[in-house]
């Protein structure tokens, strides 16, 4: 992924008025009513393919060559705060069959097959343009995907037949992808403009008014006072901040620039710091009530309203984050680190002032409690949106001191939104539409299900295998979003056809989407955290899997227990919630070999088996659970462990 440019004179000042423009163009929509998909669409294309070529050079090596400016380089790179002549023409060509849409998409709606030549030249003349862009601003992955799609497109009629289709010409495919509503202005893209766009916007505003900062303090206050502070502080802070962010890299890189220093300075190890970050970063993607845009995107392949994904979502959030928060206390007991200092936590008088209480809480629970009421996501958004920009600029009690600084905050949290996050999800959606467009005209997602069942002999606990190393395959080298989405696509149906629950099945696949993110050897969060802890990557990734065991076992879990997603008995949904806190605080202990002292490799086995055992709901299993607990218990307390060494650390600049 390239970096974005610096620009200055008249580039900044476009950027600045094109951004303001699309901002208020997403803020209407979302408070009045979107528009036709091809006509939003087409306008959120517009901003996001012309920002990505201004933005993004053609190579960050070259940018980076502090050359000076040759015909060569004016040309074909530019420099860092200004576009190339190449940058320029392509952003051009790029737009104009945006514009073409956005005036004429009711005849071409319409309309469909009367077509003429030219629009299918720029249909070809966006797909380029949009490899290109996507290339930029996400990397090589996405385009490689869409290469080998349009050649199986194209060349299907000579594969076996079993895998093989009748074969499209390039006029098919151009026209599909160019002139329809299931092409590139079809669902994703689509979505993105209607819905995900103003939640993009909605992070990073609640950020800079403060509900960031409040959150951090509350972790600190939540945190501070457990063996391993300054590690718990950082899973409730990223967990909390990583439902604002909704991606696992952005998390890291924010959350991480101050959690890992700040345990490094508590005598963590590297490793141990950057993996915490890791692992903790992962949760807010699944955290209700803000879940990322992968959890929207559930919502409109299912056809649920997003309150039920998000309803579904607490008990694996809660036993996830309960799994995360055992294995940093374990290691924390383990390696000797204690609590902060008293100084370092907040006290009940700074969390209660009444700016802070209105600044957090409001915005937040308009959201929920409109969520709830089951208005349009984006609506809430936009709400909860004005909300906290009202509360930030009168101060939280309508004190209007400040209130040019405060202004200027808060419009470059829109600026670095739109032209970070928003630019990269518009260009990587839209270009992961023309892959689930590819594979809806082909029908590989039905054969690829029938050959993976058939492989599989029917076993759904093979099917299930098979889907989640596919999952994090394609999570390696692509966004949560678009691993789960492609993932969806091509073999959702099979594990439907299997006669698994659809929204258990999606679910299933979003998790190892997001594990992806921290599973070796493309773990993009853990590279992320690697670079800020200067530790071993390899040593970080496989204690974040250690720390997030419970995001790899508890899909499997709920896949057979579908009580634990559809809530249907409410004493049975709290027993398992009990239950399977329990047990992943037992199966962390088992993984790091410590509870009260180190444990035997036979108390480990016996830890890991009963935990396991457990979180079946069975009685049987639950029988098992508790008889290998009970040993492995009674041989721990009875044996004589080695004693840990506590390290000797001045905590009193813990914060400095």
């Amino acid at each position: 992924m390239t970096e974005t440019r610096n620009l200055t004179r008249i580039w900044k000042m476009l950027i600045i008025a094109m951004t303001t423009g699309v901002v208020l163009f997403i803020l209407f929509t979302s408070l009045y009513r979107p528009y036709h998909p091809a006509f939003q669409g087409s306008v959120i294309l517009f901003y996001g393919i012309s920002v990505a070529f201004i933005t993004r050079p053609i190579s960050k090596k070259l940018i980076k060559n502090n050359e000076k400016l040759n015909l060569t380089r004016l040309i074909f790179v530019g420099n860092e705060t200004s576009p190339s002549l190449l940058d320029i023409v392509l952003a051009i060509l790029g737009v104009c069959p945006c514009i073409y849409i956005t005036i004429y998409w009711v005849p071409i709606v319409s309309n469909p097959m009367a077509y003429e030549t030219y629009h299918l030249v720029l249909g070809a003349i966006l797909f380029l343009i949009l490899i290109e862009a996507v290339r930029r601003t996400v990397g090589y992955t996405i385009p490689v995907v869409i290469t080998l799609f349009v050649l199986y497109a194209l060349l299907g009629h000579l594969m076996p037949h079993n895998i093989g289709h009748a074969g499209f010409s390039v006029e098919e495919l151009l026209y599909s992808f160019y002139l329809t509503t299931g092409g590139i202005w079809g669902l994703l893209t689509d979505l993105t403009s209607r819905l995900i766009a103003i939640f993009i916007l909605l992070g990073p505003v609640l950020f800079a008014c403060g509900v960031g900062n409040s959150l951090i303090k509350w972790a600190h206050f939540m945190g501070g006072n457990i063996h391993g502070g300054a590690g718990q502080i950082a899973l409730i802070s990223s967990a909390g901040l990583g439902m604002l962010t909704g991606s696992s890299v952005a998390n890291v890189a924010t959350t991480g620039s101050f959690t890992i220093p700040t345990m490094k300075k508590l005598g963590y190890k590297r490793e141990i710091a950057g993996a915490i970050e890791a692992a903790s970063s992962s949760i807010g993607q699944i955290m209700p009530p803000l879940m990322g845009a992968g959890a929207f995107v559930m919502a409109e392949l299912l056809g649920v309203k997003y309150s039920t994904i998000m309803i579904a979502a607490i008990i694996p959030a809660a036993c996830k984050f309960v799994g995360t928060w055992s294995g940093i206390y374990i290691l924390a007991r383990k390696h000797g680190f204690d609590k902060l200092p008293k100084h370092s936590i907040p006290k009940w008088s700074e969390l209660l002032k009444p700016s802070e209480v209105l600044v957090a809480t409001i915005p937040i629970g308009i959201l929920i409690y409109l969520l709830f009421l089951s208005l349009p996501p984006q609506n809430c958004a936009a709400w909860a949106l004005l909300a906290a920009i009202i509360i930030f600029m009168t101060g939280g009690l309508f004190r209007f001191q400040d209130i040019s600084k405060r202004f200027k905050i808060v419009l470059q949290a829109f600026f670095t939104a739109s032209i970070k996050a928003l630019v990269m999800l518009v260009v990587m959606m839209s270009s992961v539409q023309i892959i689930v467009m590819l594979i809806n005209i082909t029908g590989i997602g039905v054969r690829l299900s029938e050959i993976i069942i058939s492989i599989t002999g029917g076993n759904t606990f093979f099917l299930l295998i098979a889907v989640m190393v596919v999952t994090i395959f394609l999570g390696m080298g692509l966004s949560t979003t678009a691993a789960y989405v492609i993932t969806a696509s091509v073999l959702g149906p099979a594990l439907i056809m299997q006669g698994l629950q659809p929204l258990h099945s999606h679910m299933f696949i979003f998790y190892f989407a997001i594990a992806a993110g921290i599973t070796p050897p493309v773990c993009i969060a853990v590279f992320t955290a690697s670079a800020i802890s200067k530790g071993s990557w390899i040593k970080i990734a496989l204690i974040a899997m250690g720390l997030n065991i419970g995001g790899y076992i508890i899909p499997y879990y709920f896949m057979y227990q579908p009580v634990i997603l559809t809530h249907e008995n409410l004493l049975v949904t709290l027993w398992l919630l009990v239950i399977m806190m329990i047990a992943m605080f037992i199966i962390e202990a088992g993984i790091f070999g410590y509870l009260k002292k180190p444990v035997s490799w036979f108390e480990r086995i016996l830890f890991l088996a009963g935990g396991m055992f457990l979180m079946k709901f069975s009685l049987i299993s639950i029988s098992i659970g508790l008889v290998c607990l009970t040993i492995s218990l009674a041989s721990h307390m009875s044996s004589f462990g080695r004693p840990v060494k506590q390290l000797d650390i001045k905590r009193d600049n813990v914060l400095k």
